[in-house]
């Protein structure tokens, strides 16, 4: 006998959950939502790393871009020269110093 109910039956999906996938589908999915969540919680503790990196590294420009803390009356001198080879040019002006100190006779101050 053929079926008599005027309404058709609707029939429940085999797979048993409850967005109608077949489970193997629905459990790559779940699995892929928890690696993008994984991964996205992982770029945004990366990220915060990052920014307190990049806080610490534009205050020590900033300390450098100040400069040293020297005494306005005190004199610094830099050379950019060879150390040896500012050292014989300082002793070649000793010694010139001192052959011309030889050669003059000292003349005392002179107290009137």
């Amino acid at each position: 006998m053929a079926n008599d109910d005027p309404a058709p039956k609707t029939e429940k999906p085999k797979s048993g959950n409850e967005i109608g996938m077949p489970p193997l589908v629905a459990l790559r999915g779940a699995e892929s939502l928890r690696l993008l969540r994984d991964r996205v919680q992982k770029t945004a503790q990366e990220l915060n790393r990052l920014h307190k990196e990049n806080q610490k590294l534009a205050q020590r420009v900033a300390e450098l871009e100040r400069g040293p803390a020297i005494d306005p009356n005190t004199t610094i001198l830099s050379f950019e020269e060879n150390p040896d080879r500012l050292r014989e040019r300082i002793n070649g002006f000793i010694q010139a110093i001192d052959t011309y100190l030889a050669r003059k006779p000292h003349n005392s101050a002179k107290v009137d």
